[in-house]
């Protein structure tokens, strides 16, 4: 008596076409998955075109300690975004400042509603400053981290 193996190969080869199938969509999707991650990055940096941060007055009042007193305003409207902050870097003619966070490190954590001013004193830890250079930066809503802006305004002494 012979055994009929004909309906057996054909199992085994729908099922080797299936993990055939799954391997593919396993090496194919990694690649997928990253560029779909740094889109949504790039999508959310255009957040920073509608944000408008910048130094409206600015004056050094303590030639000792470096000391500025720095006004920022926020005058945006419809950029989407709740709260932002501003890095500022101060330079003269052969120096730059480190990064001054005037939320977090001048303002204790105070960030910027649209509209809003602020004033206050600022240790530019640079003589003579001739400019300073405003990056602005927004809390990402899904995260809570901050998202530094590649904009940057500047305001000159």
């Amino acid at each position: 008596m012979m055994k009929n193996n004909k309906g057996l190969s054909t199992v085994v080869t729908t099922l080797i076409i299936v993990l055939l199938v799954l391997a593919a969509i396993g090496l194919i999707w990694g690649p997928i998955k990253s560029l779909l991650s740094n889109s949504t990055s790039s999508l959310d940096q255009t957040k920073c075109f509608n944000l408008n941060i910048g130094v409206t007055k600015a004056s050094l009042v303590n030639t000792t300690t470096d000391q500025y007193l720095i006004t920022i305003k926020r005058s945006d409207t419809g950029s989407g975004v709740e709260s932002a902050g501003a890095k500022l870097i101060f330079y003269n003619d052969t120096q730059s400042s480190s990064t001054i966070d005037f939320s977090d490190d001048v303002t204790g954590g105070g960030m910027f509603t649209s509209p809003q001013v602020y004033t206050a004193e600022v240790n530019g830890t640079v003589t003579n400053a001739t400019k300073i250079e405003v990056i602005p930066y927004y809390i990402d809503e899904n995260t809570g981290n901050k998202q530094v802006c590649s904009t940057s305004a500047e305001f000159n002494l």
